[in-house]
């Protein structure tokens, strides 16, 4: 150590010294810096450059190094450098460090970087004997052998750790590599060179054409400094275009994250990259999948069975191991000189639900959740198909709730919905799984009742849901008692094909209905005939209300204490040519159903006023209003337009309606009844007495008047229960200020009863029947005359 100490400190000049160890440390720094770039993966021509880059950088530095040393070493005698030894030296630099970088970068092992950074350190020897062969001084060179050899242990050994430090996994190893490799050359040539001692011989010249120390120095520092600069700013490119790439690979990865559908960049079967929404679709990190197998995230496929042209349906599994329905298309990609395949996952359990919900909605009621019709008509058309000879035979229920319609009205429509939902429930519950229940529409459901036409057994559901819908329904607080009609039809004995047996079974649920509802009935082939007589009956009745085959009858109201006249009620008349006088309990529910009730209502009310003009001005006329007609929106606007046209006092008009007017909406009928108050009309209530609530209306209402219901009349005095009744509403009127009429008086003894417990008017044939209009003014003016005359 001594002796390698004053060879330094004495025999050379450390500025010189200096001037080597930098040059030899920026040589091993581009050593490895791009030997790490030929370990990494790219194009080969690209590693290939590196490599030889590297090689020469490396070879280059070691050579100046070993030259700039040797012209810092002052042996005190005339010197120089042999010009072919001297390249010779950069030559044996060159090959021996090329095989040792060959031997690292084939052999990836411990082993092979040990054996070829060994080589790397023989390469520092050899290149530095190689260079003192060239050396020539005028005396003689006496090597001392066993500093020789230490000499080459120390380079090769310290070239062995650097190759092992450089290549380690751990970076802070890695940063030891070139402060060792730098060791290995300085050490080797100092080492070297104390072994070497220079004996004076004034015999030995210098040869002529040898390199002096000022021109060596000059090539050598220059050359050094060239190549590693060079590759130094090679590296440094290297560096930039390599943080360059990694940008654009990471705004392509933030596009990649941002695409909704899930990306999954394959090298061969392995999976070297995915995007964050495959990551979510899958619900494992993303560090979990890179490296994975594609056939364990894609069961089943590879990357040669990924389709490139259109996409295909697959099953992706997810954290859970559970299946995930894809469609996938792939595309191939070059990526870092070496194709990739890129794999498009798109998620398919949206769509799907999607789909099925679609499915759902086309088939299944929204409300109830039962078939729809679309469904119901399928079914029933695909029961026809499937039929052969008379097996197949099946029956069909069509069901009508019966009361629904004043609850959806009076409760609102959240009430009634909820109303359809129980039902639906119910009907469920009881049926059996083979039967299809549809809601067709409002409140009309229908079964399709399978396992043959046992007629007992048919009727014992039907009677099963009768009895289950008329038990009372508790929503929200409210009671409602609604039941349900139901006709039967049975295939194919009442209908060959889906349409007939329908028709069929609308038939027989319109007789239940006729026979009282809460019933049903199975289809006769006599029901046809008495639809086609109400069918009849309707296209007259639209030809009536056309051609104005109506006429106004009037029954007159008289003062119950002085027997006076105070006016009449009208009571419309359908004269048909050929059927003869329509009672108009026949005709006046069809024109409420067919829609005919508005235009035949406002020809009543324009006639009665016009007739009505004729009558002494003392008398009123009532007019009925039809529930129908109450609700029209239009109805304040309609009479006040009818008194315009005729001029008839507002004054005069009555107008009559009944307790089902006022269930539909209380509010709406409230505002209705002001705006005809407004106008001056009198209000009637009619057939008092038949409903559940009338008092709590008269406390609500603004009536002018009570009509006692004739069922109550015709049984006084003789029945003390209607005898009471009339009593009780009579003083009712009474004390909320309201005329009471009496109607149905047909006896004396009713007249005398009513009339002494106080009530206002009498109406009924014991006064006058009905008769036409030119006999109520005929009526109206003998009284006048009695009057004037008496």
């Amino acid at each position: 150590m001594t002796q390698l100490y004053a060879c330094v400190a004495n025999q050379h000049d450390l500025r010189l010294v200096a001037v080597a160890a930098v040059i030899c440390a920026l040589g091993t720094y581009s050593t490895f810096a791009m030997g790490r770039q030929v370990l990494r993966e790219g194009p080969a021509k690209d590693r290939i450059a590196w490599g030889v880059t590297g090689v020469v950088a490396t070879s280059t530095a070691i050579w100046a190094t070993h030259f700039v040393a040797m012209l810092a070493y002052e042996p005190s005698l005339p010197f120089g450098f042999a010009i072919g030894q001297t390249a010779a030296s950069l030559l044996v630099a060159i090959l021996m460090v090329g095989l040792g970088a060959v031997i690292v970068v084939a052999r990836r092992t411990l082993a092979g970087r040990v054996c070829g950074g060994a080589v790397i350190g023989l390469a520092i020897s050899a290149m530095h004997y190689t260079g003192m062969d060239a050396y020539y001084v005028q005396g003689t060179l006496h090597w001392e052998t066993a500093t020789v050899v230490l000499s080459v242990a120390v380079g090769a050994a310290l070239g062995s750790l650097s190759m092992v430090l450089g290549f380690s996994a751990d970076r802070r190893l890695r940063r030891l590599a070139p402060p060792s490799l730098l060791a290995a050359v300085c050490g080797m040539h100092f080492l070297g060179m104390s072994a070497v001692t220079i004996a004076f011989d004034p015999a030995v010249e210098i040869p002529g054409g040898s390199l002096d120390a000022t021109i060596l120095s000059i090539l050598t520092a220059n050359a050094a400094l060239l190549i590693v600069g060079l590759s130094l700013a090679a590296l440094r490119l290297w560096h930039a275009n390599r943080r360059r790439h990694e940008a654009e690979s990471q705004r392509l990865r933030d596009l990649a994250d941002i695409a909704v559908e899930g990306l999954m960049i394959c090298d061969g079967d392995t999976v070297t990259g995915i995007n964050h929404s495959l990551e979510r679709i899958i619900g494992r990190p993303r560090e979990a999948l890179i490296g994975a197998p594609l056939q364990s995230i894609l069961p089943g496929l590879s990357t040669a069975g990924i389709p490139t042209e259109q996409e295909a349906d697959a099953v992706l599994r997810d954290g859970e191991a559970a299946g995930i329905p894809v469609r996938v298309i792939a595309q191939w990609i070059t990526i870092k000189a070496k194709p990739h395949l890129v794999v498009a996952v798109r998620d398919q359990r949206e769509r799907l639900r999607a789909e099925a919900e679609m499915h759902r909605l086309a088939h299944h009621d929204a409300l109830t959740g039962l078939a729809n019709r679309h469904q119901f008509n399928e079914a029933l058309a695909g029961r026809y198909a499937c039929r052969r000879g008379d097996e197949g035979s099946f029956a069909l229920l069509l069901l009508d709730l019966d009361r629904f319609k004043i609850v959806n009205d009076t409760l609102g429509h959240g009430m009634g919905d909820e109303l359809l939902r129980r039902v639906a429930r119910r009907l469920l519950c009881a049926l059996s799984g083979n039967d299809l229940v549809a809601r067709l529409g409002g409140d009309e459901f229908a079964i399709l009742k399978g396992g043959g036409t046992d007629l007992p057994a048919i009727q014992a559901v039907a009677e099963r849901v009768n009895d289950i819908l008329a038990r009372p329904f508790l929503i929200d607080g409210h009671i409602l008692n609604v039941g349900t009609s139901i006709g039967i039809a049975l295939a194919p004995d009442d209908g060959e094909t889906p349409d007939l047996l329908m028709g069929s079974a609308d038939l027989a649920l319109y007789g239940a209905k006729e026979e009282g509802r809460g019933r049903y009935r199975l289809f006769e082939a006599s029901m046809n005939a008495r639809i086609q007589a109400r069918r009849s009956l309707e296209l007259d009745l639209r030809r009536a209300v056309a051609r104005q085959e109506f006429a106004l009858y009037y029954q007159p109201q008289v003062d119950a204490r002085t027997g006076t006249f105070d006016g009449a009620e009208a009571l419309i008349r359908w004269h048909h040519p050929e059927r003869g006088l329509v009672s108009p309990a026949d005709f006046i529910p069809l024109a409420e159903e067919t829609g005919l009730i508005g235009s035949l209502g406002e020809w009543v009310l324009r006639t009665a006023c016009t007739e009505a003009l004729r009558w002494p001005d003392h008398l009123t006329v009532a007019v009925n209003l039809s529930p129908v007609q109450f609700r029209d929106a239009r109805l304040a606007g309609t009479i006040r337009n009818i008194l315009a046209e005729t001029n008839f006092p507002a004054a005069r008009l009555e107008l009559e309606i009944t307790e089902g007017s006022l269930l539909q909406d209380e509010q709406r009928a409230l505002a209705i009844l002001r705006e005809l108050r407004a106008l001056g009309i009198r209000i009637a209530m009619d057939d008092f007495g038949t409903g559940y609530s009338s008092l709590s209306y008269l406390s609500r209402f603004p009536f002018d008047k009570i009509k006692i219901d004739q069922s109550f009349v015709r049984r006084t005095p003789e029945d003390r229960d209607s005898a009471a009744i009339v009593r009780a509403i009579t003083m009712l009127g009474a004390s909320l200020g309201m005329k009471t009429t009496a109607e149905g008086v047909e006896t004396d003894a009713q007249s005398n009863f009513i009339a002494g417990e106080g009530c206002d008017q009498l109406q009924g044939y014991l006064i006058s029947r009905p008769v036409p209009a030119d006999g109520i003014a005929g009526l109206f003016a003998a009284s006048m005359t009695r009057r004037a005359s008496a």
